[in-house]
């Protein structure tokens, strides 16, 4: 019998082949109404087979001429080259000499709760995740800036300190709302790395983020759910601890970055894999051909006996040609 998609990612997470290797590509939205208008379809997760319901704790407020506010106040305008994050332009902290300059945002449970209604209807066919982006460290920099949260993590310990603790409270509460709910995974997106080791260091890294992820993770984990952290850039130095710690799968892979065979050879049997195929370097330029033998090489090196998550390293942007997607999806269907 057919696994659904859920079945298929779960065996994967559990390191077993199941009747082939999951996979999600997941798009911004430019990318997406480019595919629509090539093939026809209303609904790209459907269209594309997307093993993934990812839901984000994430709701903005519209400014005009494009600009946002999120739940912590933080503005934010349009990324000039059309991702979706966009780039942040109004910091609540920048001159904050103390918290009584700001005032952290309750949690909103009403809206939680509709996000985690939109999982619990698709959790028998899909599986599904509750997002917590800008989670941590980005959600720091994101209040106060990226120069002073690292002179108050190296010069103001207190400030840093309370700084961490305060978001670690909300995300804290906003957990214990949510982890009652039926969905699979909590993800969170918090980028520590550079091209080459981490933008604090590991040091700076031990003292002020793994604790707190360390007591998030333990909360997730002992209802049952698994752990998915995205976190760009380099962070071997710091992998062992997020194996320690309890992580189940980690996004994204850079090939850029990092040696996929060392890594898979060092942890991948401790964590699933979910990325390794570059939207940076080779899906704008690749032939479909190039495409497909790309994803049978990184599906062997990272998903023999399980896993393994196919997926390009981020969403996929209007660069890449619809054909080289249609490949990566073609390809990952084959053993099905």
């Amino acid at each position: 019998m057919r696994m659904t998609a859920k079945q298929r990612l779960v065996e994967a997470l559990h390191h077993r082949d199941g009747d082939g290797r999951p996979w999600q590509i997941d798009c911004t939205r430019a990318f997406a109404d480019k595919l629509c208008k090539a093939v026809g379809c209303p609904d790209v997760d459907a269209f594309l087979g997307n093993h993934i319901l990812r839901v984000k704790y994430k709701r903005n407020t519209r400014l005009g001429q494009g600009t946002e506010r999120d739940l912590f106040g933080v503005t934010w305008s349009p990324d000039p080259c059309g991702g979706d994050v966009g780039v942040v332009t109004g910091l609540p902290m920048q001159h904050a000499a103390s918290f009584d300059d700001y005032s952290f945002p309750a949690v909103d449970h009403a809206f939680a709760g509709k996000q985690c209604d939109i999982l619990e209807e698709h959790k028998d066919e899909r599986f599904t995740m509750f997002s917590i982006t800008m989670s941590f460290f980005e959600r720091a920099w994101s209040l106060r800036g990226m120069e002073n949260v690292l002179v108050d993590m190296a010069l103001n310990e207190r400030f840093a300190r309370e700084l961490f603790e305060r978001i670690e409270r909300h995300h804290m509460e906003l957990l214990d709302a949510v982890l009652t709910r039926e969905f699979d995974c909590v993800y969170f997106g918090d980028d520590w790395g550079q091209q080459q080791g981490l933008i604090m260091g590991p040091p700076m890294w031990r003292k002020y983020i793994k604790p707190a992820f360390s007591r998030m993770f333990g909360k997730i984990k002992s209802k049952g759910k698994y752990v998915c952290l995205h976190s760009c850039g380099d962070n071997r130095e710091i992998f062992p601890d997020l194996v320690d710690m309890g992580m189940d799968i980690y996004n994204t892979l850079q090939p850029e970055i990092y040696d996929l065979r060392e890594m898979q050879r060092e942890y991948g049997r401790h964590s699933a894999f979910y990325g390794g195929i570059s939207t940076q370097q080779f899906l704008p330029y690749a032939s479909p051909a190039q495409v497909k033998a790309k994803t049978i090489d990184v599906s062997r090196i990272l998903g023999d006996g399980g896993g393994y998550i196919v997926a390009p390293t981020h969403s996929v942007t209007s660069d890449i040609p619809v054909e080289n997607v249609l490949a990566m999806v073609k390809t990952s269907r084959r053993k099905q």
